[in-house]
């Protein structure tokens, strides 16, 4: 509550449409490109196979980006757009549908990315499998901060997870 010349007055959040115009006209882009991933994403994971999946993450770059401080820029983007539009989401937004999301954006923008796919040994039925999405070493979503899944896949295929402490 606010006192304003005497007068209580309810205090009121801003609204989305308030909070989505201070956004850059690029971090408008990222959050309406993830919510549309995201919604895309969800049903594609149930129904296709892993191969078909591993496709789609490993897309040849249009363009590849140099290292540096733009590539990382974005790379933060992505991961802002894709953590904000999961938890608004009403579908499912679990590790695997913002790893696809995530790297699918990458990727788009010539960010070679890698997206891991891994379970955690010894765990019984249903398995404990992870997904997370690195750039470089920069955590872009869902990196495990124990290290403790053993990876199964990763996206382009052969990769390692540099600064990744696998169990």
């Amino acid at each position: 509550m606010v006192l304003a010349g005497g007068v209580i007055v309810p205090h009121r959040q801003a609204g989305f449409w308030t909070k989505f115009g201070r956004f850059s006209w690029e971090e408008r882009f990222a959050l309406a490109e993830a919510t549309i991933l995201l919604t895309v994403s969800a049903p594609l994971i149930r129904h296709a196979a892993l191969p078909r999946l591993g496709r789609i993450a490993s897309r040849p770059l249009p363009r590849p980006l140099p290292p540096g401080p733009r590539r990382r820029d974005l790379a933060e983007i992505i991961a802002w757009a894709v953590d904000r539009a999961a938890k608004r989401s009403r579908l499912r937004a679990l590790c695997f549908e913002r790893g696809l999301t995530a790297q699918v954006m990458l990727r788009r923008r010539g960010v070679d990315s890698t997206l891991f796919y891994g379970i955690r040994p010894g765990s019984t039925m249903p398995l404990d499998a992870h997904v997370w999405v690195l750039d470089q070493g920069f955590d872009v979503t869902g990196t495990p901060p124990d290290g403790g899944y053993a990876i199964l896949a990763s996206f382009p295929p052969g990769r390692e997870a540099s600064g990744f402490r696998p169990c």
